[in-house]
């Protein structure tokens, strides 16, 4: 293995520091110098990486990182430091003895998470504002190729021989009517510089946050959450709704093996951030941003029992009156995709455990060269997380900086992320609301408005501007979402002062423009002249929020709610929401405009464009 480090996330924080102008302290990913002495982080806040004495703490220095840090890589020679800058669109060279930027090397819009290969010949950044991934040619010191993926590529971990990148997509993209509908794992051939394989994880996979592949190249393991959309969420005990995974994927045949839940029986640990694992293959570390903890997993073990080869001890023990679930799985093979929905499985085989992370939100890791140590990143606390990876005991952290006391926002940031604040803490609200409030591109049934008619989540971006909330209209304001949203889907009521704090966190999230806005800019401008004019849109998508706050029927309804009436949505960050409608029956603008529109003609005058009007006006929406 030749790069010991994992750990973009999707948290996006929108603050920077308290009204008293303090920065806070947000480390979100962590690298280790090859001597193990010196442990560099990314600190997102504070616009910072962070420089540290991997053995007390230290702090050697702080570099000043352009456009928000975010993911970090050291090259197999040790001698240069790569730091993502996502608003800078580009990645900072910088030299770790002297702890200066050196250089930048131009990629695609919002790189997160970054890696390179054994041979320091290659960087890759996974770019979230326009999915793709960005091949960089280290000795020309440039990008020679981006590679489209399926959406928001969060992660990318290299086998040992650098011939295979693998990517988890963040959250799915398809219609809601699709059963199987999931997040994908893309695999791209490095020498052709090609997407050769799509994954899809178990349906309601989202939140794929993280990968690591095994030294030997063969095997890829990915964390993500696994939601049941399919059923209402008030099922929430015992996994009902939401529930933490690992995905297997065979790299060479681009085919997922299993997916094993992470879970106990009666207590989540929910949303997996990063995992890591040793030079022999034989096990894996993952953070659980939503409780705080980290998992150690012996994956070798669970291999032995997947092929069959199961220890009498465990062979006797049994599920209720039948056999466990790794007897079922010796015996039949097809039984393998039961350990999607077993809680039991790593636990009754002795294969998992879970130790505090040393703070609140552990995000990245890092292990150390001698891989006694494990380094863990805590994103609101502040602080740095040390593990003894052997015994699985938090040995003492770091701070990375002096924390600020949080304001209202920041306190309901921490809540917003904080699974715990859950009964059996199996989702936090970011479960849901991914990537700082906004979506999950799943369907749920959340029994507001009755039954069996799931419905897209809701960006939360200007909520406090757009009332009445949900597609029917069912909550009159962001303060009632609140109260009822946390007890209807998390099982537990709310204090007053934390529906405070929730409340100033959403008010705090502002919608971020499409970086890809230069590429149609002429057309969002003709755009603009039809959506206020010819097209009739304006009139119920006014600016600023691009909603008028009304019900109407447009036309698109669901089999069981003919002729609703539904809330008019605002249309800010549209190109980041999709699929689109309350049904999710487009997975684009143009397709939601188009061939999946009303066909009466109830929602706008659309049908007298012309096809190039049309192309106009949806460069324009996906403009706001």
């Amino acid at each position: 293995m030749f790069l010991r480090l994992t750990g973009l996330i999707g948290i996006v924080a929108c603050l920077c520091g308290p009204a008293s102008g303090a920065l806070y302290r947000s480390p979100l990913s962590v690298a280790v110098s090859s001597d193990g002495k010196t442990l560099y982080v990314s600190d997102k806040t504070a616009g910072c990486l962070v420089v540290l004495n991997a053995e007390d703490g230290r702090k050697i220095r702080e570099v000043a990182i352009e456009g928000g840090p975010r993911g970090v890589a050291l090259s197999a020679d040790g001698n240069t430091l790569y730091v993502a800058q996502r608003k800078a669109n580009s990645i900072a060279l910088v030299d770790p003895g002297k702890a200066v930027v050196t250089g930048n090397i131009a990629v695609g819009t919002w790189p997160g998470a970054i890696a390179v290969d054994s041979n320091n010949r290659r960087l890759y950044s996974c770019n979230r504002g326009n999915h793709t991934v960005s091949v960089v040619d280290l000795a020309e010191g440039k990008q020679v190729k981006q590679v489209a993926v399926v959406r928001d590529p969060a992660f990318a971990a290299i086998t040992a021989d650098g011939s295979r990148l693998i990517v988890p997509n963040f959250m799915p993209l398809d219609v809601f009517t699709n059963t199987e509908l999931a997040a994908e794992v893309s695999i791209i051939d490095t020498a052709s510089m090609k997407q050769v394989a799509r994954v899809k994880l178990p349906p309601g996979s989202t939140m794929a946050a993280g990968a690591w592949v095994d030294p030997k190249g063969r095997w890829a393991y990915v964390v993500h959450m696994l939601g049941r959309f399919d059923l209402p969420v008030t099922q929430l005990q015992h996994g009902w709704v939401h529930t933490c995974a690992l995905s297997i994927i065979d790299v060479a045949a681009g085919t997922r093996l299993a997916t094993i839940l992470l879970d106990d029986l009666n207590r989540g640990v929910a949303d997996p951030r990063a995992v890591v694992g040793s030079a022999d293959g034989e096990t894996l570390w993952i953070s659980h941003s939503g409780v705080h903890e980290v998992s150690t997993l012996n994956i070798g073990r669970i291999h032995e029992l997947l092929a069959g080869n199961i220890p009498v001890d465990l062979a006797g023990l049994k599920d209720g009156g039948r056999d466990n679930i790794w007897i079922r799985i010796k015996n039949d093979r097809k039984e393998m995709d039961e350990l999607s929905r077993d809680l039991t499985a790593l636990h009754i085989s002795g294969t998992i455990s879970r130790t505090p992370s040393g703070g609140n939100g552990p995000a990245g890791l890092a292990l150390s060269p001698d891989e006694n140590t494990l380094y863990v990143v805590n994103y609101y606390t502040g602080t740095v997380g040390v593990l003894d990876a052997v015994g699985g005991k938090l040995l003492k952290t770091f701070p990375v900086g002096k924390q600020p006391k949080p304001d209202a926002a920041r306190r309901g940031e921490i809540y917003f992320h904080d699974a715990t604040r859950c009964l059996q803490s199996w989702h936090s609200c970011a479960s849901c609301h991914l990537d700082g409030g906004r979506i999950d591109g799943l369907p749920w049934d959340f029994m507001r408005d009755g039954i069996n008619n799931g419905k897209d989540v809701i960006s939360l971006v200007n909520m406090h501007h757009t009332p009445p909330h949900n597609r029917l209209a069912t909550r009159a304001n962001p303060l009632e979402c609140m109260v009822t949203g946390v007890l209807g889907s998390h099982g537990l009521e709310a204090d007053p002062g934390d529906v405070d704090d929730l409340l100033a966190y959403v008010k705090s999230l502002t919608p971020e423009l499409n970086p890809n806005i230069p590429k149609f800019a002429g057309a969002a401008r003709r755009g603009k002249v039809l959506f206020e004019g010819k097209a009739k849109c304006s009139s119920c998508h006014p600016a600023p929020y691009f909603t008028n706050r009304e019900m109407y029927d447009v036309g698109i309804h669901s089999p069981n709610e003919p002729g609703a009436r539904y809330d008019t949505p605002s249309l800010i960050e549209a190109y980041r929401t999709a699929p689109y409608y309350h049904d999710g029956r487009a997975v684009t603008i143009k397709d939601a405009l188009s061939r999946r529109n009303d066909p009466k003609g109830l929602h706008g005058k659309l049908r007298v464009l012309s096809p190039q009007e049309l192309d106009d006006l949806v460069a324009y929406v996906l403009s706001l």
